[in-house]
């Protein structure tokens, strides 16, 4: 038996295991995520109540706006960071499981 074999069996068990984190990473994002939108709704529903009468304690109230941007701005700008990381994995397993393909896609080097 080709030692290569071992190879391919480490990077399958690799992928299978980064992809449970990713999995998890991404439940964490889209958790996080959601709970800040939550936030920023709070705010809102809280700056409306207090526009129709309600006195003003705290001046970051009114500047739900802003923040709702930014907030959105950095979750864009996040999951394009997410998922480019775990598109050059994959790929970088791709290239790896082609690369150590024992005898098949040698492409006329002999694999073994």
């Amino acid at each position: 038996m080709c030692q290569q074999w071992f190879s391919e069996v480490g990077l399958v068990l690799d992928i299978i295991g980064f992809l449970t984190i990713a999995i998890e990473w991404h439940h964490e994002f889209v958790r996080d995520r959601e709970r800040r939108l939550g936030q920023l709704q709070a705010a809102y529903e809280r700056a409306a109540a207090e526009a129709q009468g309600v006195p003003l304690p705290d001046q970051d109230r009114l500047m739900w706006r802003a923040f709702q941007k930014l907030f959105l701005s950095e979750w864009r700008w996040r999951g394009r960071v997410f998922y480019a990381g775990v598109g050059l994995v994959i790929l970088g397993f791709i290239g790896q499981f082609l690369g150590g393909w024992p005898g098949g896609l040698s492409f006329g080097a002999k694999a073994c």
